[in-house]
């Protein structure tokens, strides 16, 4: 496979795992994890904490690039899982064993590979695949917000 995002794509994989592996084995109280933006969280029963790119690297034993990635192909699954799945509505996806897992209501599931999520974000390259459009574009949401 050849792709200019198989190796973010690649990277969020190797992201995902270390943030399973450190949940699993660091936090007692887990629920849930996710990313907004250029910011990583993980919720417990009793608090929510959040991370930049540069600490999320850190406790999860990746690097900033890698990290970075993360944030990138995250952001892309986040808004634009309907360029996969169509009109369908998820409960939940996850990556499981370098595929993405998309959970519906029905129980029902679709699994893509990589291949896939590297053709989704070419489709919707226009929007700006790089770490410094992420925060470029977060950055213009908090101005917006602020006004």
């Amino acid at each position: 496979m050849s792709n200019k995002y198989e190796s973010m794509v690649g990277d969020y994989c190797v992201v995902v795992n270390a943030i399973e592996s450190y949940v699993a084995s660091k936090i007692t109280d887990f629920e849930y994890w996710d990313a907004e933006g250029s910011k990583f969280f993980v919720d417990t029963e009793s608090a929510t904490y959040m991370y930049d790119y540069v600490e999320a690297a850190i406790i999860l034993g990746v690097s900033e690039v890698q990290m970075q990635h993360f944030f990138v192909v995250h952001c892309c699954l986040g808004d634009y899982l309907d360029g996969l799945i169509g009109e369908k509505d998820p409960e939940a996806w996850d990556m499981k064993d370098q595929q993405l897992v998309v959970t519906y209501t029905d129980n029902s599931e679709d699994v893509f590979q990589i291949a896939d999520i590297c053709e989704l974000m070419s489709k919707t390259e226009a929007v700006g695949w790089t770490f410094a459009d992420l925060v470029k574009a977060e950055k213009v949401l908090q101005q917006q917000a602020n006004s």
